[in-house]
């Protein structure tokens, strides 16, 4: 896909209804999965490299409270996730992610969680000013349990766009930062 520079997706096309016989397709997808895991492992050696001079850099300060924030507040599956309520912690995590990270506004996706008894126009006014994203950027999902949420403005998620690295570079954070404060140098 690199070397012809085209999408996966017209590469597919191409290439999709060509029949290969079983042992090139074993062959195939036994290599295929020795690249996946070699990628996702230099991916992550890279992550906890970046992490480390970030950590010993002027960043530190700053870094560290993403880390913790996302540590309690973050999704620790495979991409990076900050669900919260408080417009405060919403607003700190963005500016981290743009000024640290280099994360910027064109790269978030903001999904809204409203509950009965909440002005679905009143909520996603007040995310998008509070995240600094347009309205028709902002998904709004109506979350209706029969539950009165107990916050005005519902909850907001943070994700971004193809952030597997940025997982990884977040999750190196974290452990980069314990294990300097569990085990000193």
């Amino acid at each position: 896909m690199d070397k012809f520079s085209l999408p996966k997706t017209t590469i597919w096309h191409h290439v999709h209804k060509i029949k290969l016989p079983p042992e090139i397709i074993l062959r195939l997808r036994t290599a295929g999965g020795r690249t996946s895991s070699a990628r996702k492992k230099l991916a992550l050696e890279k992550a906890e490299k970046e992490a480390s001079e970030i950590i010993n850099s002027n960043l530190k300060y700053h870094v560290s409270i993403l880390a913790m924030l996302y540590w309690a507040e973050g999704d620790n599956k495979n991409n990076f996730s900050f669900v919260n309520t408080n417009a405060g912690m919403i607003k700190l995590v963005i500016h981290i992610l743009d000024k640290c990270l280099g994360v910027k506004r064109n790269q978030l996706l903001i999904t809204v969680r409203y509950f009965t008894g909440m002005d679905q126009n009143k909520c996603l006014e007040h995310w998008s000013k509070v995240t600094g994203v347009s309205k028709n950027r902002i998904r709004m999902y109506y979350n209706d349990g029969y539950h009165r949420g107990r916050t005005e403005f519902g909850m907001c998620r943070i994700g971004v766009k193809k952030s597997s690295y940025l997982f990884k570079l977040v999750r190196s954070l974290i452990n980069g930062l314990v294990n300097e404060i569990i085990l000193p140098r």
